[in-house]
């Protein structure tokens, strides 16, 4: 190219147009070097995690790498640096090593058991932790301390040596019989006499003098039947003996041969036991309930617990006998004071130390006691609210009109407002004082006497009583 364009006219490879490349020149004469746009250019995947493997989904295209981008976009997780190809698979839910196929979910060798549950090779069905251990070199149950070449129990001597239980130190090759029941020189067979044929879990060796009778071994009771049931050499001892001295002995049919009064034929007694040997305790002997005390003994009801000879209270009185509360001494069936009334009475006697107070009885004023057990004593009788008695305020509890604080009313002969003042006697309810016709009686008539204006507009014709009874008097005289 024959013109000043031309970056470089001593390289045929640059000039104006020409395709940019990467190699540290500007091919096109632009005046830029390996732009992006380069047709060599190489494509880098963002690494957030800086764990050396980037995310597809932001992408730079440049001639050289850019700050935090890698050249692959294998990382499953970008946010997570200890999730990428490379890491280890571990057991933690996630998918450390970006490939589904092993996570540590998945049974890689189809034995049902993925390296999460314990699988120290998932490449091998036959090695997984249900595996037995085998000698083949390899840990075929996942379990080091149980491999092939371990003596597990102890012993001296491992699986791959024979040991037919490597778990139980008692048993291995050339091992000396011993009485346990345990094939312990692992030959296969376990000795005839360490073996219980007739169920009665003892075994020849272990004391069974006859290991084809279930009822004879070392220390069985002994039967009626001429055989040594208990192994001490002896046949029948005591049971062809009377030990408790009733007569009968235990080959007769005596079902307690140390108790005399069992046997059969005996009369039954009030004990719980089967005293006549006929096979069963009678119903009134039984404790039905479970209460400790049965029919016989005078447990009134043996289907409820409740109802026994207990005096838990300690009050001489059960729940049988009608106690209504035997946690309570209070509540019982006395009637200490003769009242005829219990405190388990419904109603029920309030105070039992008190012949005067139950349910019913009538109320005595001024007496201290709640006569009628209503839970109130009597002492205000008029119900002028005001206590009476010796007591109290009002002066006559049986008036509902006299009582502390009331009017006096004057002329009445009576202490109304209970100051034990009486009509004129109380000056500040019936004063005496000077009035309009100059005397000094407080009336309109001369004649003295209460003011009754001052009673609230009470009027007592007193003059004309007075003159009334002075002529009565002067015909009495006269006729005299």
């Amino acid at each position: 190219m024959d013109n000043a364009d031309d970056c470089d006219d001593s390289d045929a490879a640059q000039y104006p147009g020409a395709d940019e490349v990467c190699n540290g020149e500007d091919d096109d004469c632009d005046g830029d070097v390996d732009e992006d746009d380069a047709v060599d250019a190489a494509t880098w995947f963002i690494d957030n995690d800086a764990d050396g493997f980037g995310d597809a989904a932001v992408i730079e295209v440049a001639c050289d790498q850019p700050p935090s981008f890698v050249d692959n976009d294998l990382d499953c997780d970008d946010s997570d640096a200890a999730v990428n190809p490379a890491a280890d698979e571990v057991c933690n839910g996630i998918d450390d090593d970006c490939d589904a196929a092993t996570d540590e979910l998945v049974d890689g060798d189809g034995d049902t058991y993925s390296i999460c549950d314990g699988d120290c090779d998932d490449a091998d069905a036959d090695v997984n932790p249900d595996a037995e251990e085998i000698c083949d070199g390899i840990d075929n149950d996942c379990d080091p301390a149980t491999d092939e070449e371990v003596d597990g129990d102890g012993d001296g001597v491992s699986i791959c040596q024979d040991d037919c239980d490597d778990a139980e130190a008692a048993m291995f090759p050339g091992n000396a019989e011993i009485c346990d029941r345990l094939d312990n020189d692992c030959d296969g067979t376990i000795p005839e006499d360490e073996v219980d044929d007739d169920g009665d879990f003892m075994t020849e060796c272990e004391g069974d003098c006859d290991d084809a009778d279930a009822l004879t071994y070392d220390g069985a009771p002994e039967q009626c039947d001429q055989i040594d049931n208990d192994c001490d050499g002896e046949t029948d001892e005591d049971v062809d003996e009377d030990l408790d001295g009733d007569g009968i002995n235990a080959c007769q049919g005596d079902c307690d041969n140390e108790d005399a009064n069992v046997y059969p034929g005996a009369d039954e007694i009030c004990d719980g036991k089967d005293s006549d040997c006929d096979g069963t305790v009678p119903e009134d002997e039984a404790d039905e309930d479970g209460d400790g005390w049965i029919v016989c003994e005078g447990d009134c009801d043996d289907a409820d617990a409740d109802l026994n000879l207990d005096d838990a209270d300690g009050d001489l009185w059960t729940t049988c006998d009608g106690d209504c509360d035997d946690s309570d001494a209070d509540l019982n069936l006395d009637d200490a004071d003769g009242d005829g009334v219990t405190t388990c009475d419904d109603p029920a006697d309030c105070d039992d130390a008190e012949a005067e107070a139950f349910p019913g009885n009538d109320e005595v004023p001024y007496d201290g006691i709640d006569n009628d057990c209503d839970g109130e004593e009597l002492s205000d009788v008029d119900g002028d609210g005001f206590d009476g008695g010796a007591e109290g305020e009002d002066c006559d509890d049986e008036d509902p009109e006299v009582y502390p604080g009331v009017d006096e009313i004057c002329d009445d002969g009576i202490d109304n407002d209970c100051d034990d003042l009486i009509d004129t006697d109380d000056e500040d309810e019936c004063p005496m004082g000077d009035d309009d016709d100059g005397d000094d009686d407080d009336d309109s008539d001369g004649t003295g006497g209460c003011d009754c204006e001052n009673n609230q507009g009470r009027t007592t014709p007193v003059a004309p009583v007075a003159l009334a009874l002075l002529g009565l008097a002067v015909v009495l005289r006269r006729r005299s």
